[in-house]
């Protein structure tokens, strides 16, 4: 992907905090049932627009529970290429599908962690919701179809099944999304080095109808997954990892701004000119990587990887720290030197 300078290319909007489910993984705080006014909203797609954006990524909570979710997505259809919406599953039939195409959604995201209940549980709620709503996107043949896959060290064995589980529903996407702190700034179950090749070798030998698909942020996963040998890492450039603030960020439920859904500093400016302007928060990720430290700053993998400073900030005190759960550097055999 090509990101001009200052070009925002997605945009993350929290549009309520309520939601029936309750997973142990959850970062966000769910408390108070609190709705992004529509307004807010509109003038904040329309500030990414004007600075190039082309996707714009609705969330929650439970995105089903905001009430102007088909509004805000017309509004939105009108502005950039592509809308998003990430669902659980919860009250999601053919009559709410065929509403959400009718306003303009280009792309559906069901959130699911396990191919069983017993696994799904162990860091997600709504095994049923999420299994319903993969039925309902393949029963209406709704192509732009994703499962939103959080990799943790105690699913890490059952991604085949997930993807078998994408073929069966005709799902076009795995996208296999980094576990980020909690609501709490915990981080139990983070994978392995060991685990992220074995879901790499997992992709390479793959050969279905499925495309796999490390997100940006996974960035030590892609690193591993784009590296061709002699030819090279592919996973390389503006785009190789984590864009917090660089070519994405996020509104929450107040309209403040913030780099990244899964960073709590949320700022009110009086538009995203000025905050990307003088945030200083906004400057110091734009050059965080000249003193990034250890293990990042020694890792074989490092002009391959821009590592996810959610978990940097909030697990070790500061977007400077090093990426510490990440293993993925001792792995020197497989990486491209």
């Amino acid at each position: 992907m090509d990101v001009k300078d200052n070009q925002i290319v997605s945009i993350n909007v929290e549009l309520t905090n309520s939601c029936p489910l309750r997973c142990p993984q959850c970062y966000c705080h769910l408390e108070g049932g609190k709705h992004i006014d529509p307004e807010v909203a509109k003038a904040r797609i329309r500030e990414a627009a004007d600075h190039g954006a082309i996707t714009v990524s609705l969330s929650g909570g439970e995105t089903l529970c905001y009430p102007y979710l088909y509004e805000l997505i017309e509004y939105a259809a009108g502005k950039v290429e592509n809308v998003n919406v990430a669902l659980s599953g919860w009250h999601f039939d053919s009559e709410v599908l065929k509403k959400l195409v009718d306003a303009g959604v280009t792309g559906i995201c069901i959130s699911l962690n396990g191919s069983t209940e017993e696994i799904n549980a162990l860091t997600r709620d709504g095994y049923q919701y999420a299994i319903n709503g993969l039925q309902v996107l393949s029963e209406n043949h709704f192509p732009n179809s994703y499962i939103n896959w959080v990799m943790h060290s105690n699913n890490t064995d059952d991604f085949p099944n997930i993807v078998a589980l994408a073929e069966k529903y005709n799902i076009q996407t795995v996208d296999i999304i980094m576990f980020k702190p909690d609501a709490k700034d915990c981080l139990s179950s983070y994978p392995s080095g060991e685990q992220m090749k074995q879901i790499s070798d997992f992709i390479h030998a793959y050969h279905g109808k499925v495309d796999i698909v490390p997100e940006a942020c996974f960035s030590p996963l892609r690193a591993l997954v784009y590296n061709y040998g002699w030819i090279g890492n592919f996973n390389s450039g503006p785009t190789r990892g984590c864009g917090a603030g660089i070519y994405i960020y996020s509104v929450n439920t107040e309209g403040h701004y913030s780099p990244c859904r899964h960073l709590d500093y949320y700022e009110d400016f009086s538009s995203l000119d000025e905050y990307l302007e003088k945030s200083e928060l906004i400057q110091k990720i734009r050059h965080f990587e000249e003193d990034l430290r250890e293990p990042c700053s020694g890792c074989s993998l490092q002009k391959y990887c821009r590592p996810c400073i959610a978990i940097t900030d909030k697990m070790y005190g500061g977007i400077y720290k090093g990426h510490e759960p990440c293993t993925a550097w001792k792995l020197n055999e497989y990486v491209l030197r």
